[in-house]
């Protein structure tokens, strides 16, 4: 393990992230893809999924509100959802809500970030926020410990 692996390794752990030893590594996204990172604190992450949408009103192929796009995989962190960012058309602008039927993460908020400039996000469990690296959402979770 690197020293920079190890390092993060040690930061999340000490931020209550548990480093789940069959899971991949943390990596960046392959070319022009985007990848949503979620943690929650109870590590349940049955039923949870993302609804996705390029346009207002127009989910992306195959996303509907009472069937959101279920995790892609595991992680380090908790769960990812991987997608092609040529999904999200010309503007790069990736909207997602993350939600297990009508509960939402995030306040309940339409949530976006711009997927040419941002191909990675961090979302942690009952924190409003988009983070953009995993150290970020490490140092959020050390100040907003899970209960």
């Amino acid at each position: 393990m690197s020293f920079q692996r190890h390092s993060l390794a040690r930061l999340l752990a000490a931020a209550g992230l548990a480093l789940a030893v069959s899971a991949p590594a943390l990596a960046a996204p392959p070319e022009g893809k985007i990848v949503i990172n979620y943690n929650r604190c109870d590590k349940n992450y049955e039923g949870w999924g993302a609804h996705l949408w390029k346009y207002p009103s127009f989910p992306l192929e195959g996303i509907e509100w009472g069937k959101p796009m279920p995790p892609s995989g595991t992680n380090d962190f908790g769960v990812f959802w991987q997608v092609d960012l040529a999904a999200f058309g010309s503007t790069g602008s990736v909207n997602y809500i993350i939600h297990k039927g009508d509960i939402k993460e995030q306040g309940g908020k339409d949530m976006k970030f711009d997927g040419k400039t941002k191909r990675e996000a961090w979302v942690l469990g009952g924190d409003s926020k988009i983070y953009f690296s995993a150290e970020d959402a490490a140092k959020a979770r050390g100040e907003k410990p899970c209960p």
